[in-house]
Order: C-alpha cells, then structure tokens, then sequence
C-alpha cells in the first residue's frame, strides 16, 4: 500500500509538471526570442542604445520607443516632447537605468506617465521627481507597495531571458521600491507638455488603473497593456473581461482620430486598424468560434495580428 501510494504521488506530481509546462507554452512559447528581430524595427531609425539594454528608435520628430528586447516582457515605453516638458509613457522593468536614457535624449524635464500598475511598466518609476497615474485605489495600492526582491526572481530566470543581464544589474538586490504619485488624472483629463498634449482615455479592462493616452496631434494612441501585438491577458486575476470589452469598444468609437497605436510590448508602431478586429475576436471567443489552444484551464486563441489568453472558466457553460 505504501509503495502504491508513493507511486500514485509520482504519477500526480509528474501529470501537474506537465500540465503547468504546457499553461506556461500557451503563456511563454519555448524559445520566444526566435521572432527577434521583429520585423518592425527594420522599418525604424535607430539613433542609438546608450546601454546594452535598450534599443532606442525614433518613430517621428518629438517621440521615441525605448525597448527592452532581451527579457521575455519586451517592455516598450516611449519619450514624448513637447515644448515646455516631456512624457515618459512608462518606465519599463527596472532592469536598466531607464532615466539615464531620457537624459540622453533630451534636456527637458521629464514627467513619467503610468498606463496601468503592472511590475514592468512601473519599474523604473521611482527614479523620477513627477509621476502621473490614473486615480485608481487598487492601481495606486500596488504601486505604494511596490515588489520585494523574491518576487521579482521569476522574471530574470534563464527562460526569460534571451541575452545577459546589463552588468551593473545586482539581481540580489533589484526591488521595486515603493512610490507614489504627484499627481492624478482621470478619464478626460489632459497632460499639457507645451504644444503638445496627451489625453487621458480610461480603459479597464486589462487590470483597474488601464489607461489610454491619445495624441490628436501626431494621431497616435499610446495603448499601454489595452493592446499590443502578442498574445492580450485577458486570464489573470486582476483582469475584468467586460470592462475590457467595453474599453475596446470605447477606443473603437473613436479611431477616427488616430492612425498609429504605440503598445506596451513587442512593437512600438502598429495600424490602427487592428482594434476593431479585437471586438470582433471577442465576440468570436464567446460565441463559440474561433481556433484555439487549451491546457490546463487556458485557452490561446489565435487572430491576425494578435492572441487572445483567456481561462475556461471565463466562458461560461
């Protein structure tokens, strides 16, 4: 009985692994950096690294993608100038010194914007005085509380990486520091950069402080974790699905006035046209249609241009 039950224990445990390897393909494709290079960094200026960790491109006059292509995220965030200041749409992983970069682009002061609270956007943060987030309590309590230096390990595992880490990375001592912001802003409201303003488009959905920032002027709509071209979480926790169907309607509603969606990962200049098919994909998903992976409770389902990462129990009956 005792060799049965330490057999039947070796059977369970061996099924789980392989039930979680393959959630984890769904989520994290083995050797995900085979795409790299992406095929839409050929078609941009690269001006420069300015550190081994980031890739810098200049996408028109006054805006810059800074990339993080070696870890798993490919987290982009993106320097926007205006007259009197500039934006820094996010602040990526905290893995690189993401300030040092900004001051290499420009002179002037750089205000960080926040599209949502999720580790690799809010990472670097802490590094600047002025910090601007959408006037969420849950999204503002995640950031207050910042990350502990164990729960930040899974994300500089040998699988997330595709190239070394920057040498003067200490990963025993990388932390999120807690911070807070100076100022909040809501659905509506403007960030005036002098010449240049960026207009805040509430849209939760993906996690609850989600925001969008449209620049009528330059036509561009900085989508944060809304949308970018990869697979869209739509499985954690934190996510709500009706609010993010919602949320993509409401851009939809108003794709007249952009041309160009800068996201926050994998690639920092897509067609706008892509955000009507993602209402369609989830109209798609909860009638039934669409092909799909599954294990484990998840589901991968593919469209032209992006995924969708749902769970079963998501679905209904």
């Amino acid at each position: 009985m005792k060799k049965f039950s330490c057999l039947f224990i070796a059977i369970v445990i061996v099924v789980s692994c392989q039930s979680n390897k393959e959630k984890s393909n769904l989520i994290q494709p083995e050797k995900w950096y085979s795409v790299h290079p992406r095929p839409i960094y050929s078609t941009l200026e690269k001006i420069g690294t300015f550190q081994n960790w980031f890739d810098v491109y200049k996408l028109n006059q006054d805006t810059y993608a800074i990339y993080e292509p070696n870890q798993f995220e490919e987290a982009l965030s993106y320097l926007v100038l205006g007259k009197n200041k500039a934006a820094l749409i996010d602040t990526g992983t905290g893995i690189g010194n993401i300030k040092s970069v900004t001051q290499k682009l420009t002179d002037l002061p750089v205000t960080v914007v926040l599209t949502h609270e999720h580790y690799d956007h809010v990472a670097g943060a802490f590094r600047f005085d002025e910090i601007i987030m959408y006037d969420n309590e849950k999204a503002l309590h995640v950031l207050k509380k910042g990350r502990d230096n164990a729960s930040l390990q899974q994300y500089i595992t040998e699988d997330y990486l595709w190239k070394p880490l920057p040498k003067d990375f200490d990963p025993d001592t990388w932390v999120i520091p807690s911070t807070e912001p100076t100022e909040l802003v809501r659905d509506g409201d403007y960030i005036d950069l002098g010449e240049r303003t960026l207009e805040v488009i509430y849209t939760p959905g993906h996690c609850p402080g989600q925001m969008c920032l449209l620049d009528k002027k330059n036509r561009i709509l900085f989508t944060g974790d809304h949308f970018f071209p990869g697979p869209l979480y739509a499985y954690p926790q934190d996510v709500n699905i009706k609010d993010y169907i919602a949320s993509n309607k409401k851009l939809v509603q108003r794709i007249h006035e952009y041309d160009f969606l800068c996201p926050g990962h994998n690639s920092p200049w897509v067609k706008s046209e892509v955000l009507p098919r993602v209402s369609v994909a989830f109209d798609d998903i909860f009638s039934g249609k669409g092909d799909y992976s599954q294990a484990n409770g998840l589901r991968r389902y593919y469209f032209e241009g992006f995924d969708i990462l749902i769970r079963e129990d998501m679905l209904g009956p």
